[in-house]
């Protein structure tokens, strides 16, 4: 890898809504930062850094970076915690996983689901429905709302968090499959597979077509960071 490279010296400083716990509201600031690209891979993240431009203590500026190299997003280096890339077989093996968590909770929710939690993920449906062809990312956050509210209806906070750090690696590398409108009208009918499979608490189902429906997102994925590293051969 190359030699990492230093935050600018005139980095924004980091407004925290002041709402929760400090090192809540810094990791989650600095965790969509990495997923967005705003901190790419590769580059040093320092805590005294981070604690001065968010006007903190260096305490809770440690404890986010710790969650952040828990996750995955950042990793140790002789340069100190670098944001973390990974190669195509590492994303190809930690979509694996992530593909196999997200059949899982469809499995459970099929299970454990509640009048509530189909009414909320109809709602969903009918709101991606309409967002097609519109702002992506407004198509990503009803996604994303989606399975989000199938991990609820699973009702396990383990699965959930899991299910959590493998999005967060997956997506701060290749941030949707959902860019055109062809695979948007995919993933809607894949979606309602998913409910009506929920829905009717076919468990086998839908934990089978929520596979699907991942397997292909993550054929999307790996094809598109191939081609990446064929046309930047320095990448990892």
């Amino acid at each position: 890898m190359d030699e990492p490279f230093e935050a600018p010296v005139d980095a924004p400083a980091i407004a925290l809504p002041g709402n929760r716990p400090i090192a809540d509201e810094l990791y989650d600031y600095l965790r969509h930062a990495i997923i967005r690209g705003e901190l790419p891979e590769g580059i040093r993240v320092v805590e005294g850094d981070i604690a001065a431009r968010a006007n903190v203590s260096r305490t809770p500026a440690g404890q986010a970076l710790r969650r952040l190299q828990s996750d995955g997003l950042l990793r140790a280096s002789q340069h100190g915690l670098l944001v973390n890339e990974l190669s195509a077989d590492e994303l190809s093996e930690t979509c694996t996983v992530r593909d196999s968590l997200e059949a899982l909770a469809a499995r459970l929710a099929a299970s454990t689901r509640t009048d509530l939690d189909l009414a909320l993920l109809e709602e969903l449906t009918e709101r991606f429905e309409a967002a097609i062809g519109g702002d992506v990312s407004d198509i990503v956050d009803l996604n994303h709302a989606f399975h989000d509210a199938v991990w609820d209806a699973a009702r396990n906070s383990a699965l959930r968090r899991f299910l959590q750090q493998t999005r967060s690696l997956i997506e701060r590398l290749n941030s949707t499959t959902l860019s055109s409108e062809a695979r948007q009208r995919q993933a809607l009918d894949e979606h309602r597979a998913i409910l009506a499979a929920i829905t009717a608490r076919d468990a086998d189902t839908a934990e089978s077509v929520t596979l699907q429906h991942f397997h292909k997102a993550t054929a999307i994925r790996i094809l598109s960071k191939r081609v990446h590293m064929r046309t930047n051969p320095t990448a990892s």
